[in-house]
C-alpha cells in the first residue's frame, strides 16, 4: 500500500510512524542516503579501536587503522556474510571472521584466507574480497559515516549546523555519561518529543517558578532549532529577572538543573554560582551585571580545573544559536558553555512501535581528566527509573503518544507554526526521502 498526506493540509501523516511499510522505506531511501553520526572520537583513539553502528538491517565497523586514519567499512565478511564485529573494543592488527578463520588489515585489505591455495590464484581474488568502504568523515568530536559514495561533504550536509555550534568547540568535550534505552515508539516520536519547547510548562511543570517563555523555531533546510526570542516592547524580562535576589536564583536553578537532569551544568557552574552569592554584590546591580560576574566565575573554575574555556562563545551567540538544533534525520544536541547534551533514535529492527535511543552528556575536562568511557544500556523504560527525573517525565509521552497514534479518533499531527516548525520541517524531509515530495 501506497501512503498518501492527510487531505487536511494541517495534519501531518500519522503512518509515518506506525507503518512497517514505512520502516521497509526508510531502510532503503532515508539510511543510506544520509549522513549518520557513529560514536566520538575519543572511542578510537588507539590504533585497532573499533566502534560498531547498527542501522535498520546494515552494521558498520569503524576502525582506527593508523594513528592517522580513521576507516569504516561494512561490517560483514565477505567470505559467507558473517557478521565480523560486535560492540566496541580494540581488535588489534586484524578485524577477523571467527567462522572461517579469514583476517582482515585495518586498512580493508585480505591479510590471510584459510586454505588460501583453493581459491583462485589470481590477485585480482584479494581485490575482489577487500572490505567494502563506507563513506566516513568527523565533526564536532564526532566519526560520523554515509553509505551514499555520493553523497555531499558532511559540512556541506549539516548546512549552517556548524556555524553556528562552532563558537561551542564541541570538539573540546568529553563523554561524562552514555546511556542507551530501548523504547516502546518510533524513533521519529523521539525526535519530536525532544524537537520543540512547546511541552515544556504541562510536562516538566516543576519549572513554573521560573516562568514559562515562549519559544521560537526556524528550519535551514531539512535541519531546524528552537529558541527564546528576546523580549520586545513592553514584553515580560526574562523569568529569572522577575527574582528579587537573583543571585540565590542563579544558583537554585543551577542545583535543581544537576539534580533532574545530570546535564547541561557542570561542577564549574555549580562552584561559581556557590561563589556569586557568597561575594554578593551591590544594590545597584543590574542582571547584566550579575551574569557578567557569574560568567567570569564559571570562567576561572574551569580554567583552575585545567579545562580549555569556549573563547569565542559570547552571550550573544548562545542566544543566537538558541536551545536544540535538531540535525536530520536522528539525532539533536542542546550545546551550552560546559558542553553539550546530545540525542540520537534508530528504528529497532523491523518494528515501528520500536527504537534504539541513544543520550550523551558531554562536558568540558582537564586532558586527561575525563571519566572512563562507560556505556549504559537500559533494555526497557521501566529499567530506566530513577536514572534521570527530567527525562522521565518525558518518556511517559513517548508511551502514550505511541499508542495514541494508532487510534482511530487521531486523523493526523499537528504542529505549532511558531513552536513546533522543526516538526513540520522534519516531515517534509522524511516525505521527500521517501516519497519524493515535500509539503
Amino acid at each position: 500500500m501506497t501512503m498518501q498526506p492527510p487531505d487536511d493540509p494541517m495534519l501531518l501523516s500519522k503512518h509515518l510512524y506506525i507503518s512497517p511499510e514505512v520502516v521497509a522505506l526508510e531502510r532503503e531511501k532515508l539510511w543510506p542516503k544520509t549522513w549518520l553520526m557513529v560514536c566520538r572520537e575519543q572511542e578510537v583513539e588507539k590504533v585497532g579501536d573499533f566502534v560498531v553502528f547498527d542501522i535498520a538491517r546494515e552494521s558498520i565497523v569503524v576502525v582506527r587503522s593508523s594513528p592517522t586514519q580513521l576507516n569504516a567499512y561494512y561490517n560483514v565478511c565477505q567470505h559467507r556474510g558473517r557478521k565480523l564485529k560486535d560492540d566496541c573494543g580494540n581488535t588489534g592488527n586484524v578485524l577477523y571472521c571467527r567462522f572461517h578463520g579469514w583476517r582482515w588489515n585495518l586498512d580493508g585489505t585480505i591479510n590471510s584466507i584459510t586454505n588460501r591455495e583453493d581459491f583462485d590464484p589470481s590477485p585480482d581474488f584479494d581485490k575482489r574480497v577487500a572490505l567494502k568502504s563506507v563513506r566516513l568523515d568527523t565533526w564536532a568530536g564526532w566519526v560520523w559515516v554515509s553509505m551514499d559514495p555520493a553523497i555531499e561533504p558532511l559540512r556541506d550536509y549539516l548546512g549552517v549546523v556548524p556555524e553556528m555550534l562552532a563558537p561551542f568547540e564541541l570538539e573540546n568535550t568529553r563523554i561524562t555519561w552514555h546511556k542507551t534505552l530501548v523504547f516502546p515508539c518510533n524513533w521519529k516520536t523521539i525526535v519530536n518529543a525532544f524537537n520543540e519547547a512547546y511541552h515544556v510548562q504541562a510536562t516538566h511543570s516543576q519549572t513554573a517558578r521560573y516562568g514559562y517563555p515562549k519559544s521560537a523555531s526556524a528550519a535551514y533546510g531539512d535541519h531546524s532549532h528552537f529558541f527564546y526570542p528576546p523580549p520586545k516592547g513592553d514584553a515580560p524580562a526574562a523569568p529569572v529577572q522577575k527574582f528579587a535576589n537573583l543571585r540565590e536564583q542563579i544558583r537554585g536553578r543551577e542545583y535543581e538543573r544537576d539534580k533532574a537532569l545530570h546535564a547541561l551544568i557542570s561542577p564549574y557552574a555549580l562552584r561559581a554560582a556557590d561563589k556569586l552569592v557568597a561575594e554578593g554584590g551591590s544594590d545597584t546591580d543590574t542582571p547584566a551585571d550579575i551574569m557578567k560576574t557569574y560568567r567570569r566565575l564559571h570562567r576561572e573554575e574551569m580554567e583552575a580545573a585545567g579545562a580549555k574555556w569556549p573563547d569565542k562563545l559570547t552571550d550573544a551567540h548562545i542566544a543566537k544559536a538558541g536551545v536544540d538544533w535538531h540535525m536530520f534525520p536522528n539525532q539533536m544536541v542542546l550545546p551550552c558553555i560546559d558542553g553539550a547534551q546530545w540525542y540520537r533514535a534508530r528504528p529497532n529492527g523491523d518494528d515501528p512501535d520500536s527504537c534504539i535511543y541513544d543520550i550523551w552528556w558531554l562536558e568540558r575536562y582537564a586532558p586527561g581528566a575525563e571519566p572512563p568511557v562507560k556505556h549504559e544500556f537500559f533494555p526497557t523504560p521501566e529499567s530506566f527509573t530513577g536514572q534521570n527525573f527530567f527525562l522521565e517525565q518525558d518518556f511517559s509521552n513517548l508511551m502514550a503518544v505511541q499508542q495514541g497514534l494508532h487510534s482511530r479518533g487521531f486523523p493526523g499531527l499537528i504542529a505549532n507554526p511558531v513552536q513546533e516548525a522543526t516538526v513540520s520541517t522534519f516531515h517534509r524531509g522524511i516525505e521527500r526521502y521517501l516519497y519524493g515530495r515535500g509539503r
